[in-house]
């Protein structure tokens, strides 16, 4: 099937080094390989792969699609996203089968969703409560909305138009599982600096490449990829000497690999379904509560958005920090301090000072608290903000641990998820404990 893929590829366009082939291994996941014997000078001779600008499908390649355009108008979310474009694209031309122009694309993409928005019940059951539980909830709510709002217009289409292919939540969902999965920044890589040169994609930054979403991660990448002046998507070779080697297809091979970047373990398991071994750039996301009167609350609020901060810090992993780095800087400290002013806590009172509002500022014990660099002066409040962080973590890390035990159901990349995510909060717990 791989290699009618690739002569398809071919066909519309795209180039193909001669010397790499698209592999599933016996024990791995498919990928793009080069035989053993094959030197570097002869792999960096030409693009391992080149995707031309007419085979780079983007929010704007979507929305020349009239279904895709008269679904989008319904959808309350507007404008909507690139990913809802390409989704929407994704969903209609599988519908069409044979009559699309991309069906040899779409039949190489995996039939069943791999990341978290494909967990069965019992994965989102031992999820409860955890920040990636949350966001496959919330994820999943956003798409039924947008389903709801689009599906008379669907099936008003496939009416007029004769369309017989499964059109449903399903394969919306499916379709932006591939779209979170395999869809890359254009912004990310561009070959040239230029910035009097328009983007040769416009503003269009997230998009499908085939071929180029074959290359699986690895945190030690043999191959990277750039988008060249022309729109077009190069595919190239670093240093293949060191990389590991499986045998397939009867043959000894090595793996080419990019490196889809450095995030958190939460990012991986929700974008991508997997997590890769001994993640350097693992954080805890750990979302504050504003504590405190609904006035107190309301000027909280206020200020997150004139500062710019989100609500929610990202932890990192103690053990990946260097000497004199802390899990908290100096913006989580401040949103740690804000979010826990509580001005109907007497233990707050008595330890801290009694708040009193005059919105759009407070006072503390007294003394007047106008801008963030006093907020985090305040006496004692540091040390209350972060010991009410503590104990939250710790709830966290009790509630996962039990849910890591209760939940032997739970597929392997969950419990993995939940026991080294636990492990870590323990780290950081005990990290912020000594700064106290």
């Amino acid at each position: 099937m791989m290699g009618d893929f690739t002569l398809a590829f071919s066909a519309a366009g795209g180039t193909v080094n001669r010397y790499i082939q698209i592999v599933a291994p016996p024990q791995g996941e498919r990928g793009v390989f080069v035989g053993k014997d094959i030197t570097g000078a002869e792999l960096a001779a030409e693009p391992l792969v080149r995707v031309p600008a007419s085979l780079v499908i983007t929010a704007a390649v979507a929305g020349c699609s009239d279904i895709v355009t008269q679904c989008c108008a319904e959808v309350s979310d507007s404008p909507a996203s690139d990913t809802v474009l390409l989704a929407l694209f994704l969903l209609t031309e599988k519908a069409r089968g044979a009559e699309s122009q991309w069906q040899w694309y779409l039949d190489a993409l995996p039939r069943a969703g791999v990341n978290a928005l494909h967990f069965d019940e019992r994965d989102m059951n031992a999820l409860t409560g955890t920040p990636l539980g949350r966001a496959v909830e919330a994820k999943l709510r956003q798409l039924r909305r947008q389903y709801s709002c689009f599906m008379a217009t669907l099936e008003r289409w496939k009416q007029s138009t004769g369309v017989d292919g499964l059109v449903s939540f399903e394969v919306y969902k499916w379709a932006h599982a591939i779209v979170l999965s395999r869809a890359i920044s254009l912004h990310s890589f561009a070959e040239t600096s230029d910035s009097s040169r328009p983007p040769p994609h416009g503003d269009c930054d997230r998009a499908l490449l085939p071929y180029l979403d074959m290359f699986n991660h690895s945190s030690h990448p043999n191959a990277f990829w750039t988008v060249s002046s022309d729109g077009s998507v190069c595919v190239c070779a670093s240093s293949c000497s060191s990389s590991p080697r499986t045998y397939a297809a009867g043959q000894e091979l090595t793996e080419l690999c990019f490196s889809y970047g450095h995030k958190p373990n939460t990012e991986w398991l929700y974008e991508y379904g997997f997590l890769p071994p001994d993640n350097s750039h693992d954080a805890w996301p750990y979302f504050v509560e504003p504590l405190g009167s609904p006035e107190l609350v309301e000027i909280k609020l206020m200020w997150l958005q004139e500062l710019g901060l989100p609500p929610r810090i990202m932890l990192p992993d103690p053990a990946t920090l260097h000497d004199g780095q802390s899990c908290i800087d100096s913006a989580a400290l401040l949103l740690l301090c804000l979010a826990a002013l509580d001005d109907t806590s007497d233990q707050f009172s008595q330890t801290v000072g009694q708040i009193e509002l005059s919105s759009p500022y407070f006072s503390i014990g007294g003394s007047v608290v106008d801008d963030d660099e006093k907020l985090v002066s305040v006496p004692a409040l540091a040390q209350w903000a972060l010991g009410h962080c503590t104990a939250s973590l710790r709830i966290q890390l009790v509630a996962m641990r039990t849910a890591a035990r209760s939940s032997p159901a739970a597929s392997q990349q969950v419990q993995a998820y939940l026991n080294i995510e636990a492990c870590m909060i323990e780290c950081i717990e005990s990290a912020i404990l000594k700064l106290i």
